[in-house]
């Protein structure tokens, strides 16, 4: 009775485990008219750290803000009020970018490429970083 017990209890905690990755990095093929722009994005961090990803629009490229998982995250540089939403949005100062930005949270977030504006970019898990 005990071993049964013990063995459900087990079983159950292995169902509430994840097997999700700490990151990914995307393959993104996006049209822009005729051409096509194939480039790398990635979302999430490791074991021993973690990352922001945003887009800086003036130098036209992904940005990322890391930090170590067990340290301190990052506090915004300013936070924005949206007002399509009115949510308040975090603002932070990545080290490649000269103007704090807002966060892209994940992939299914970004609802348009940011390099061309195709709303049907194609996206390919390329790397699982653990």
């Amino acid at each position: 009775m005990i071993r049964r017990n013990l063995f459900a209890l087990f079983a159950a905690s292995l169902l509430g485990t994840s097997s999700a990755s700490a990151g990914n990095i995307y393959k993104i093929t996006s049209r822009d008219g005729e051409k096509t722009i194939t480039y790398e994005v990635r979302f999430g961090g490791g074991r021993l750290m973690d990352q922001f990803t945003a887009f800086d629009p003036e130098a036209k490229k992904f940005v990322y803000l890391q930090w170590n998982r067990n340290g301190k995250p990052p506090t915004p540089a300013m936070k924005l009020w949206d007002h399509r939403t009115g949510e308040t949005v975090p603002l932070y100062s990545f080290p490649d970018a000269r103007h704090p930005l807002p966060v892209i949270p994940s992939l299914e977030s970004m609802k348009a490429c940011p390099l061309t504006n195709d709303k049907d970019f194609k996206a390919k898990l390329h790397i699982i970083v653990d």
